[in-house]
């Protein structure tokens, strides 16, 4: 897609003061539901060899205060890991196809010592609008989705036609496979496969007016890919501009039989960085 990488958003774009005003008229009960999972050392962590892992180790202790004779007392930590383990959004330049990113900008000429000159972190802006929860899953009559399953279009038919909804343009989009069960029961299991969102759906979601595309997987589409050269993340981080969010936790909104309200996500301000933690809400 043809653009300024430096100021172009995406499919950000779409949204509008309009589209956070209607979600803010969602929230009728007050209900906040955390989507965020986990963040620490044992949680999944990514493919071996292709993302540090999360670690925690003290920089300062209170005892070490005392021990120093100084009267005031503080404790502060350093934590290490990749930005693309747990509950996180991936930026736009975190996948290059045919060596350029969203955009159209030369991976060569924009990837720097210290990140990436364009469509960095920092220039990703609050993203607060209409969520929708998609539970597959369970409109499936499934706990989960199998590994391998790929989600699509006639699915999310389905799914919608059962809450009720339509996508509006701004929309964030979650979609249930019910593979958080097991993030941390078992860390081995989810990362060795998964279900997902197949190109073809993620594409027909973009153009019914999504935003945003969250899922309560590690990497959105089924893995292994089927197809490493047609995948759901070229699709959107290069093709379409739309920012993923993956490993969320929407197991209890689903229970509760929630499928829409406004989300609120606020991705770190990381200068030049392909992703970063988030912790998203969706009030009700």
């Amino acid at each position: 897609m043809p653009g300024d990488s430096t100021t172009n958003l995406g499919a950000l774009s779409r949204l509008t003061p309009d589209h956070v005003l209607g979600a803010a008229r969602l929230v009728h009960r007050g209900r906040v539901y955390d989507l965020g999972q986990e963040l620490s050392e044992r949680v999944p962590q990514g493919a071996p060899g292709a993302f540090t892992p999360f670690s925690f180790t003290w920089r300062t202790t209170p005892e070490e205060c005392a021990r120093d004779g100084h009267a005031h007392e503080f404790a502060a930590e350093t934590i290490t890991g990749a930005l693309h383990v747990s509950t996180h959004i991936d930026g736009l330049a975190h996948v290059s196809a045919e060596g350029r990113i969203f955009g159209g900008a030369s991976v060569s000429e924009v990837r720097r010592d210290r990140g990436f000159s364009s469509h960095g972190m920092e220039t990703v802006p609050p993203i607060i609008g209409r969520g929708l929860l998609l539970d597959v899953a369970g409109v499936l009559g499934m706990d989960a989705l199998p590994d391998g399953y790929e989600v699509t279009v006639d699915d999310l038919r389905r799914t919608l036609d059962a809450g009720g909804l339509t996508i509006r343009s701004g929309d964030v989009v979650c979609v249930r496979t019910g593979k958080s069960r097991e993030y941390l029961a078992d860390p081995v299991a989810y990362q060795a496969g998964q279900p997902g969102v197949g190109p073809d759906a993620a594409i027909w979601l973009h153009e019914q007016g999504m935003a945003v595309l969250g899922t309560d997987t590690t990497g959105t589409e089924p893995l292994p890919f089927p197809d490493e050269r047609r995948t759901t993340h070229r699709a959107m981080l290069v093709d379409r501009g739309v920012h993923l969010i993956e490993n969320l936790a929407l197991d209890e909104a689903a229970r509760d039989g929630v499928t829409e309200g406004m989300l609120v996500c606020l991705p770190l301000k990381i200068n030049g960085a392909t992703g970063s933690w988030v912790r998203p809400v969706l009030l009700c």
